[in-house]
């Protein structure tokens, strides 16, 4: 195995001292936020109390107290479906197309030339940049659909990353998906694309993988855009899970889930899909679906939070700001609505700051003025177009192993990396990736963008 390039980043923990979060206003659900005081010991909160009541708890060790007067806290959302190896790359494709299958291959006849491109980035690289995409949007838990990578996702990696699940591309080769299926643990989700398309082909997916295996909660389909009315009752009856990928699936299949099918279905959450064929990261894709697919504000908030949590069986609270749950947690500008409301108004430029973990990994320049130094200590400033962020990564050696030449600017979700303003610092060199070769190659009978070494079988 390849030794990570990055392993002289030093990561945080969770902090040792009690952090006190003062002065904001703390979503409750996606209807209420009051004024509370939030404080997160470790990995996990240890207490949402009124103004004044906190600070009477007597916890052991170093107390830092933060300031959030005029912001609102959320929980750190959740991501149901991502491929974390794709956010440098542009969206491919000229669709709408049949199915995923003829887009592939149209991809790789039209667009070789932009795919080998962004493979010369090392795949560790490529994976951070997924983790960044996702965090710059407020997400704390994110659900990649590839093989976990340990050596990357445990070190440091600034959102968390789904680990207990089992997992196919898809239902190419039945007989692997169903010896996945059974060798994956009975309390985790086992996760598939199905139906990514609109043809016969697709539509008789959903028949063939019933014939295999179980309706029920543990299996979550990805995308589903070509089932029956018949097939989605029993989708609903059956409490199968799905995640909606809507901006990916316009772009590439010219249709998606309707409003009205998504509302009915009790296990459902929203995910972005890869940076080949969406529109940008969750914010984008939260915004979509409230603006031009008209779903109510409450649902989307819940498609992003608890509904997401349960549809990956998540067992820390994730999703949600309560006494003993995880300490994931996003600070934003309190626009004085509910927080539905402003969550369907927001962009990755409204997020002040995330906490994964009990650990802050993302600041906004403003904010960072507020926090103590000890907590910031490791981060790395970064421009996103133009707007300054601190992150816990390896920025500027992310940027550099990124850099193809002196003259381009890497980008995720079409936005500009840069370090310190300029577009290239001291040092500013490529690093080619330490692979003998990259290509294209079959996973699970898709055609992957991927480096050779990649063992994704």
């Amino acid at each position: 195995m390849q030794t990570s390039t990055l392993l002289q980043f030093s990561p945080a923990t969770a902090t040792k001292e009690l952090i006190t979060f003062e002065g904001a206003r703390v979503a409750r659900s996606a209807y209420n936020a009051k004024y509370r005081t939030l404080s997160a010991n470790g990995s996990l909160i240890e207490s949402v109390c009124m103004p004044g009541i906190a600070e009477t708890r007597r916890t052991p060790g170093r107390k830092v107290a933060v300031d959030l007067a005029g912001l609102l806290v959320f929980p750190g959302l959740i991501n149901a479906h991502d491929h974390l190896d794709f956010s440098l790359f542009p969206r491919l494709g000229k669709g709408p197309y049949p199915s995923w299958r003829e887009w592939a291959a149209d991809i790789h006849h039209r667009e070789q030339s932009s795919i080998e491109e962004c493979l010369r980035v090392p795949h560790e690289t490529r994976l951070w940049w997924g983790g960044i995409r996702n965090l710059l949007s407020g997400v704390t838990t994110v659900s990649h659909h590839n093989p976990y990578q340990p050596q990357i996702f445990k070190l440091g990696f600034p959102v968390r990353v789904l680990s207990e699940y089992g997992w196919a591309h898809s239902l190419a080769g039945i007989q692997k998906v169903v010896e996945r299926f059974v060798q994956t643990t009975e309390d985790w989700p086992f996760i598939l694309h199905l139906a990514e398309g609109t043809d016969q082909v697709s539509q008789r997916e959903f028949d063939l993988l019933e014939q295999h295996l179980p309706l029920d909660e543990r299996l979550v389909l990805v995308h589903c855009v070509g089932l029956t009315p018949e097939q989605w009752e029993r989708v609903t009856r059956t409490r199968t899970g799905i995640v909606w990928c809507p901006s990916s699936n316009l772009y590439t299949l010219g249709g998606t889930l309707t409003a009205e099918q998504v509302l009915k279905l009790p296990n459902v959450a929203l995910g972005t899909d890869s940076s080949l064929t969406a529109s940008g990261d969750l914010l984008d894709e939260v915004r979509f679906v409230y603006d031009e697919l008209r779903v109510p504000a409450p649902f989307i908030y819940d498609l992003v939070t608890v509904k997401a949590a349960q549809l990956l069986r998540l067992k820390r609270g994730e999703g949600t700001l309560q006494t003993g749950a995880k300490a994931d947690l996003i600070v934003v500008k309190d626009r004085q609505l509910t927080p539905a409301e402003t969550l369907v108004q927001m962009s990755w430029h409204d997020i002040e700051l995330v906490m994964e973990g009990g650990r802050i990994v993302l600041l906004s320049a403003a904010l960072s003025e507020r926090i103590p130094s000890e907590l910031k200590e490791g981060m790395e400033w970064i421009l996103i177009d133009g707007v300054r962020r601190l992150l816990r990564a390896p920025v500027q050696k992310l940027l550099r192993q990124s850099s193809l030449n002196p003259e381009q600017t890497p980008a995720i979700s079409g936005r500009k990396l840069t370090l310190s303003g300029d577009k290239q610092s001291p040092g500013w060199t490529h690093q080619p990736s330490l692979d003998a070769a990259a290509s294209i190659g079959w996973n699970d009978g898709y055609p992957q963008v991927m480096n050779l070494r990649d063992d994704c079988h």
